[in-house]
């Protein structure tokens, strides 16, 4: 691991270059994003899915899942006492995340099509949030989704969001251009019982529903760029 962090206003923020991934994001001793040991052996944490989401462009374009960024070397490239500017480029997309921390924290994604082709590019960020004391009982906009963390839906976001998990501060969630959200949780099936994992969730945004990439819409032309952005409080 290459840990990059900020420290301030009583935030930590820990990122690894390997991957772009947020490995910690603490708010007064109490985690909002997390790393995990998860139950299929795997560990998870933060990273950003391009130029897909998940399966979808695998079979049909020669996609990798969640897109290759999330395990690939991020260069930095600027780093002050309250920001973090990281960027990798891959088959003709450069993509720069810049992590913020003022009063609340920010985290931006910028992809630019530097290729002379137009390019098929979706975004998500698949968020590991903490639930140290479980999920069960998870609001989000006042509706109840716990049973999505069993049932993996997409549901739709709002500009300005509130997610209540049991016994941890209520987060303020706001997104730009990102309109909808992946359940998830990991999984583990043995003699017919499913067992999930329940230190963490996933609400993953998405710039589009998931299969956008394969689209026409998703396309975009050469030396142009799309940005999406989350901010938690």
């Amino acid at each position: 691991m290459d840990i990059l962090k900020i420290k301030k206003n009583n935030w930590l923020l820990e990122i690894d270059l390997n991957g772009g991934r947020i490995v910690n994001l603490i708010k007064e001793n109490n985690k909002i994003l997390g790393t995990y040991n998860r139950i299929d052996g795997k560990t998870g944490n933060t990273h950003v899915c391009i130029p897909n989401f998940a399966n979808e462009g695998v079979e049909k374009l020669g996609f990798v899942f969640h897109g290759p960024f999330r395990n690939s070397e991020w260069r930095l490239i600027n780093q002050s006492k309250s920001r973090i500017d990281i960027i990798s480029e891959i088959n003709g997309l450069s993509v720069t995340q810049s992590f913020e921390i003022n009063d609340d924290f920010s985290h931006k994604i910028l992809i630019r099509n530097v290729s002379d082709e137009r390019k098929r590019v979706h975004i998500a960020v698949h968020n590991y949030w903490d639930t140290e004391f479980g999920w069960k009982g998870v609001f989000l906009n006042g509706h109840d989704i716990s049973g999505g963390f069993i049932d993996n839906p997409e549901i739709n976001l709002e500009k300005n969001n509130i997610l209540e998990i049991p016994n941890k501060k209520v987060i303020k969630w706001q997104v730009e251009n990102f309109r909808k959200a992946k359940l998830w949780t990991g999984v583990k099936e043995e003699g017919g019982k499913k067992t999930h994992d329940n230190k963490y969730i996933c609400i993953e945004p998405e710039m589009e529903y998931e299969g956008f990439v394969e689209t026409d819409r998703s396309l975009i032309e050469p030396k142009k760029c799309i940005s999406v952005e989350q901010k938690i409080g």
